[in-house]
């Protein structure tokens, strides 16, 4: 992926940021997010509607995208909405993909 910008504003162009975003997007539904301990403060958890601290809250880093909608009864790719909100804002991490899949 050749460019000079950087997929998210404010985020460093480098090939490992690309890697880190191919390797998400072939992950898909398998993809596993942690929450960053930043995203837990009650500062940021107050200015969150009650769906996305619901998420944010699943996000253990054990659980896929598919396992959290499964368990808010959500769309995967609503899920996916919020984990890229997530992302932007800095508050979870992406660490790879279920070993089952």
């Amino acid at each position: 992926m050749a460019g000079t910008q950087p997929f998210f504003p404010g985020y460093p162009s480098s090939p490992q940021l690309y890697t880190n975003i191919e390797e998400m997007a072939k992950s898909g539904i398998h993809a596993v997010f942690q929450a960053r301990p930043v995203a837990t403060t009650q500062t940021v958890l107050g200015q969150m509607d009650r769906r996305d601290r619901v998420v944010l809250i699943l996000l253990d880093g054990k659980r896929t995208l598919q396992d959290v909608a499964r368990l808010t009864h959500h769309s995967e790719l609503e899920v996916a909405h919020i984990l890229v909100r997530f992302l932007k804002c800095g508050y979870v991490e992406f660490l790879g993909h279920d070993k089952e899949h």
